[in-house]
């Protein structure tokens, strides 16, 4: 399965914009990993953030011992979390970046309840976002063979 990662990882792309750094797809990118990475962002095509965790993902799972779609899912947690931005200015600019994350701020003061505090639910918003596009890619990776 990590063939398989590599491979997927190796479509992405890091450009220069302005003074930032985005992640983009190479032209040539396999139909199944567009057809995920559009799946990933939903309505929001094109988003810098999606692609950047979308390749993120990819790029923590190389670092595990990935086998099995139970591998997959046994790291999940700490992949996702590890992603998820420390930062409040971060997390409120992820924030307005889209009006469909204010979805991920109800779910997640819905799980967690609305006396918590609004950094922590940013953050429980984040996760949600991220382990969302992390489905995209086991969906991906369970397809087709290696």
């Amino acid at each position: 399965m990590l063939k398989k990662i590599e491979k997927y990882l190796s479509f992405f792309e890091v450009k220069k914009r302005g003074n930032d750094n985005i992640v983009i797809l190479a032209d040539n990118a396999p139909p199944d990993l567009q057809d995920s990475i559009s799946k990933a962002h939903g309505d929001r095509l094109p988003d810098d953030w999606i692609f950047d965790i979308y390749h993120s993902i990819l790029d923590a799972l190389m670092q595990y011992d990935i086998n099995s779609l139970d591998d997959l899912d046994n790291n999940r947690a700490e992949i996702v979390d590890g992603l998820v931005d420390p930062y409040t200015s971060n997390l409120t600019a992820w924030l307005n970046s889209s009006n469909y994350n204010v979805h991920f701020i109800t779910e997640a003061q819905e799980e967690f309840g609305p006396e918590t505090d609004g950094f922590k639910i940013l953050q429980m918003a984040q996760y949600k976002a991220i382990d969302e596009i992390y489905g995209h890619i086991v969906d991906l990776l369970q397809e087709g063979g290696e």
